[in-house]
């Protein structure tokens, strides 16, 4: 079923749909007359419109890209390429441990609750391997899977992010300017007190998916980041 929020109701309109939601079907039949239209190859001979087909065709891929992780749309790329699980090279899931961090639960200790939230949001798409509380009742959080994370916002808006498409992670101290390189300077104070450490993610086109908000443990964010490295390297071709 296609996404009715503000966001993919834009991505709609830069699709061509002036109103209503459109189906799967639709929405591909539609990029792919769009991708069509205003490649840019096609103006190679025309200098004043080609900076518009670049400008226009970014948008439209930017577009779809984003549907994609808001839908559940078939798992054939318009140019024919399967993107289904065995094309995503994963050799090993590293165990998870939050060593108790409130908020934090890997897979073998998953309540029933959990489970239905695992079930409705990634169903067979990917296997889940831990779930991170955003907000306090898990109505906001990041979900941590073999190929994949997923994560609900405070606008009950879900992003899909595959590790393929995974940017930079870092690991920052806020007391500092420097990176992930500053953990043994800092680890010794993780336990208790107050977060002294940011952890963002991006995708590889450098837009921020997720800075994980203070009330997550320290020491999981440790955890998070080692993992997500791992997946990264992994799903590389």
């Amino acid at each position: 079923m296609s996404c009715d929020c503000a966001k993919c109701r834009q991505h709609y309109k830069e699709l061509g749909f002036a109103f209503g939601v459109p189906s799967e079907s639709e929405i591909q039949d539609a990029y792919k007359e769009a991708v069509k239209q205003w490649h840019p190859d096609l103006y190679e001979n025309f200098a004043s419109l080609r900076a518009d087909a670049e400008e226009r065709f970014k948008l439209i891929q930017v577009a779809y890209r984003e549907m994609k992780e808001h839908n559940t749309l078939a798992t054939e790329v318009p140019d024919g390429s399967p993107e289904t699980s065995a094309s995503i090279k994963i050799e090993t899931v590293p165990a998870i441990s939050f060593n108790g961090a409130p908020g934090c639960i890997a897979a073998p200790q998953f309540t029933e609750g959990i489970k239905e939230l695992v079930t409705r949001q990634m169903g067979s798409r990917d296997t889940a391997v831990a779930i991170i509380d955003l907000n306090g009742n898990f109505s906001q959080f990041l979900m941590l899977g073999a190929r994949g994370m997923i994560m609900r916002d405070g606008r009950n808006i879900v992003s899909l992010l595959w590790y393929k498409d995974l940017g930079e992670v870092s690991l920052i101290d806020k007391g500092e300017s420097g990176k992930s390189g500053l953990w043994q300077k800092f680890s010794g104070t993780l336990a208790g007190g107050q977060s002294q450490c940011q952890l963002r993610i991006f995708r590889n086109d450098n837009f921020l998916f997720l800075s994980l908000p203070d009330k997550v443990d320290d020491i999981a964010k440790r955890v998070i980041y080692d993992f997500l490295l791992h997946q990264r390297l992994q799903a590389q071709p």
